[in-house]
């Protein structure tokens, strides 16, 4: 038989109960981040009017709803 003082048995309870709340943590934190980074993928700029917009769409060119403007998805280095 294991013999468990009434000291241990709390320490471990709790112990055990604060590594569930930090796995829970990390998990929350890790899933959030995700998510942020799949709305950054869907978002899109407007170069005119500097609309932010989340758009689905797969087509290399978004037209912007505000200005009707067409825009290049990703990054254009090219100037003007």
């Amino acid at each position: 038989m294991i013999d468990v003082t009434l000291t241990e048995l709390a320490a471990w309870t709790i112990g055990i109960a604060m590594g569930i709340v930090v796995l829970f943590e990390w998990i929350s934190r890790w899933s959030a981040a995700g998510a942020e980074r799949r709305s950054l993928r869907k978002r899109v700029t407007c170069r005119l009017c500097l609309l932010v917009v989340e758009d689905e769409g797969r087509e290399r060119t978004f037209r912007c709803p505000h200005c009707g403007a067409d825009n290049e998805r990703g990054r254009n280095k090219s100037l003007g």
